[in-house]
């Protein structure tokens, strides 16, 4: 069983890097209701790139508010929108608690959740509804939801839930360090990084690029080292210095996805897997050629 927690804009600014040594996943909340960008959540994005590039595997949660159709397609819609070219390695989770929704009629907020998650399925990503354990026995114990995996809220020791369920939120008050705040702590029954990997899911493959270098191979850095995986400064500047892959970073858009051992990252272009002829030996040469011809 896997440990995982679960953040919003809530947790505030969140050091990953600590954070990363207590937990397998994490799910994100990436927003609230309809599509509107002051409804995203303000720390979606760098919590999603922030997981990404320390490759900690995490899924997404939307809030929900939706008390018909037309706000459920505008659910999807802010989905979609915000998960767009993400790397997401557990599933789209709808939020189903809020009071407004818990007063409808019982077949309406089945068909709105149904909606939802037939919408985004039908997008490619593995879906999911979270909700506590009395709502999913209660309003949301549907047939017509049956086959979709359940987030159940449900804090204490045991887990009682009967119906289809890969994440138990089984408390509202872990202490992560590298998190200021008190958070939601979750264990998760599936595998799901292999579920969705085997069985194509979340458009993860679209996302990547394929690399000349693998984990473990070596080669010749002719060019820049990079602070960061972005290229955003540069080290140093070498010629011919032999190094070894560290680690790689296939996501589409990464400006230096070699991770090094001289504690940098590099461009493919400015790797070799041979030494690169010296400037100075090819400018012997040429003179070399030079001075032959005007001899003769």
């Amino acid at each position: 069983m896997r440990k995982g927690i679960d953040v919003s804009s809530y947790q505030g600014d969140i050091n990953w890097e600590v954070a990363k040594k207590y937990i397998d996943f994490v799910i994100i909340r990436c927003g609230w209701g309809n599509n509107i960008s002051s409804q995203d959540d303000s720390k979606f994005e760098i919590n999603a790139s922030e997981c990404e590039r320390l490759s900690i595997p995490y899924g997404v949660y939307l809030f929900s508010y939706a008390t018909n159709i037309n706000m459920a397609m505008s659910e999807v819609d802010h989905t979609l929108r915000l998960i767009k070219d993400k790397q997401i390695e557990y599933p789209i989770f709808l939020d189903v608690e809020d009071r407004s929704q818990l007063t409808l009629p019982k077949e309406e907020l089945v068909a709105i959740v149904k909606y939802y998650c037939e919408k985004i399925e039908s997008a490619g990503y593995y879906v999911g509804i979270y909700a506590s354990l009395s709502t999913l026995n209660g309003i949301l114990n549907d047939e017509q939801l049956a086959k979709y995996d359940k987030w159940v809220a449900e804090w204490g020791n045991n887990f009682s839930y009967k119906g289809s369920s890969g994440l138990w939120q089984y408390t509202d008050n872990e202490r992560i360090e590298g998190i200021s705040t008190r958070v939601d702590g979750d264990k998760a029954f599936y595998d799901y990084p292999t579920i969705i990997r085997e069985n194509g899911l979340n458009h993860l493959e679209d996302n990547k690029v394929n690399l000349k270098y693998k984990k473990g191979d070596t080669a010749y850095l002719n060019g820049p080292l990079y602070k960061d995986e972005n290229a955003s400064k540069v080290k140093k500047v070498y010629h011919n210095k032999k190094v070894v892959i560290e680690d790689t970073n296939d996501k589409k858009g990464t400006e230096a996805p070699y991770k090094i051992n001289i504690n940098g990252f590099s461009k493919e272009k400015d790797l070799l897997e041979e030494k690169k002829p010296s400037n100075c030996f090819i400018m012997r040469f040429i003179r070399f050629i030079i001075n032959l011809f005007k001899k003769k």
